[in-house]
């Protein structure tokens, strides 16, 4: 009966022990967190202004895409009209030189 209470009373303690490590582990997480934010320049105390800072640089990546997005397709276009017009020149000439003119 002692080995049955032993452990009875060992489950209580690991679970006691888990309990204050876990809720160490979460304010630990937390300060992090917010000493994070912080350096960032976030204003913790005020959820909404953090919410607003974050929506404004997702806004910001996805403009930055965007752009990237269409300077490369700009880029493609020029370089197929500037080998469209080259292509064409070269018609021209190879047309002259044949015709004789």
């Amino acid at each position: 009966m002692f080995g049955i209470r032993e452990k009875r009373i060992r489950a209580i303690l690991q679970e006691e022990v888990s309990k204050g490590l876990e809720s160490h582990l979460e304010k630990a997480i937390e300060k992090g967190v917010i000493r994070a934010l912080k350096a960032f320049g976030a204003d913790v105390e005020n959820q909404q202004e953090v919410q607003k800072d974050f929506h404004y640089l997702r806004t910001l990546r996805k403009r930055g895409e965007e752009s990237r997005k269409n300077v490369n397709k700009a880029l493609i276009s020029i370089v197929i009209g500037g080998g469209a017009v080259a292509v064409w020149e070269g018609v021209k000439i190879l047309s002259k030189i044949q015709g004789g003119g």
